[in-house]
């Protein structure tokens, strides 16, 4: 179920030089939009928000053209999930399937899955001590999964919706990068104003901080597209799950009353009639024959 529209963008761009890729979101009304599907706030809707930036910044650092989905899970396998899908469409999930709240604090597992070229799935995982943010839980899966050298900043900032502010950037060090090229950015990030208030200053858009991060070096842009909130759910979709049931709980639907489903990912409400239901299955059947 696609959202609304938002103001939310993603942009990727790089040194004239060949020395460093930079990759800047921002992502509050998709994080709003999250959150409110979610009905979270306080400290774990800033932590989803975040998750579901850090799963944009990987995406489009690493697979662009495929969903990647992260996890970050508690000491007792509760958890919160972020799905960034190709088209820019976003969602998130608080502890699927489970009851107990999710942990906000203590040690936690980020976890990043998504498919590669051959079709096989890519799994990376990292552990994460109780204190780390999760540029520094991101900073590591960079380095020991996919092996590349980034600076990375992310924050939420808490207000209207959950989240009043939210965003990030991943800077990825090239092979052409010198270093005395490495030595000029490392100082120039380093005398940056703190993600959280370049946020509410400088980098109030997506294109805002791609500048002023790499302001001082010649650079070109590779992509910018937008992002929101959303999900791929459908009645379709739904009727699909539903006839996945053994035949006997299938045929008391057909029989009985309208069925109310809602997704669990955007909280969208589908009401199945046992005549839609009915209809849809006779027509899956007649497509097999």
């Amino acid at each position: 179920m696609a959202s609304a529209s938002s103001s939310d963008q993603v942009i990727r761009l790089m040194t004239m030089d060949g020395a460093f890729r930079l990759v800047a979101a921002v992502t509050t009304d998709t994080a709003r939009g999250a959150l409110a599907a979610q009905a979270t706030g306080d400290a774990l809707g800033l932590r989803l928000a975040e998750l579901l930036t850090s799963a944009v910044l990987v995406r489009e650092t690493t697979a662009p053209t495929r969903r990647v989905q992260m996890v970050w899970r508690d000491r007792r396998g509760r958890s919160l999930v972020a799905d960034a899908l190709p088209d820019g469409l976003n969602r998130g999930l608080v502890n699927p399937g489970e009851d107990a709240p999710v942990d906000p604090g203590g040690d936690h597992i980020l976890q990043v899955n998504y498919t590669l070229l051959n079709g096989s799935l890519h799994q990376g995982m990292v552990a994460v001590a109780d204190g780390d943010d999760m540029a520094t839980a991101l900073m590591r899966y960079m380095k020991q999964s996919e092996q590349i050298v980034s600076m990375i900043a992310v924050a939420a900032l808490p207000g209207p919706g959950g989240v009043r502010a939210c965003g990030g950037y991943v800077v990825q060090l090239l092979p052409e990068a010198t270093k005395d090229v490495i030595a000029a950015m490392t100082e120039h990030l380093g005398n940056l104003e703190p993600i959280t208030s370049l946020l509410e200053g400088r980098g109030r858009t997506a294109a805002e901080l791609a500048k002023t991060v790499f302001a001082p070096f010649e650079h070109a842009l590779l992509a910018a597209s937008p992002l929101r909130f959303g999900c791929t759910c459908s009645e379709v979709r739904v009727m699909t799950s539903i006839l996945t049931l053994p035949d006997a709980e299938v045929e008391s639907m057909l029989s009985g009353d309208p069925l109310e489903v809602r997704c669990d990912a955007c909280g969208h409400q589908y009401v199945i009639t046992p005549d839609a239901l009915r209809d849809f299955r006779d027509s899956a059947a007649a497509a097999r024959s």
